[in-house]
């Protein structure tokens, strides 16, 4: 975790020392704009103490090509979760685009340990930006290894391959 931290750290402090100010374009969305984009968020921890936190990175290499890094730490009643994707969007015009990349979550148990403690996938998918505030995407999750990680720290409720319908609404 440590390692994990610290590589955050440096690569936001590299990040952020090489960024330049730059006027906001006066129309367009911001998928077809270039660019170092940091984003995040968190819920209030629940009542049974569950925490949910996000990040991503993206940078837009051309007006047709971006490259992202999620992140997401969730801890529920069994475990602790952190899950982290690295994708490449491909823009087919202003709005569409496909999406590839690899995705990692490691799993740290806090009642009982289990014979594997991460998980490997394989995303592909397509997205919509609707407007410049809404977007939906269409992603799939197929495993590369065969792991016990289970559904919301669950064991024994194996986690099959996911086909998940996403938005973010920006505001």
């Amino acid at each position: 975790m440590k390692v994990l931290i610290s590589g955050f750290l440096f690569f936001f402090v590299i990040a952020s020392s090489g960024q330049t100010v730059e006027e906001p374009p006066v129309s367009g969305l911001q998928s077809s704009q270039k660019g170092f984009l940091i984003t995040g968020h968190a819920y209030p921890t629940g009542a049974t103490g569950d925490i949910h936190k996000s990040f991503m990175i993206q940078n837009g290499i051309t007006k047709s090509l971006k490259l992202e890094l999620q992140g997401f730490y969730d801890t529920y009643i069994l475990s602790e979760r952190f899950r982290s994707s690295v994708l490449t969007k491909v823009y087919l015009n202003e709005k569409l685009y496909l999406l590839s990349g690899l995705e990692a979550e490691v799993a740290t148990e806090k009642a009982g340990v289990g014979q594997t403690s991460y998980r490997l996938g394989v995303v592909p998918g397509a997205g919509y930006d609707i407007n410049e505030n809404f977007m939906i995407e269409l992603k799939s999750n197929v495993q590369l290894n065969k792991s016990n990680i289970g559904v919301y720290g669950e064991t024994r409720l194996a986690m099959p391959s996911v086909y998940t319908i996403g938005s973010k609404w920006k505001f």
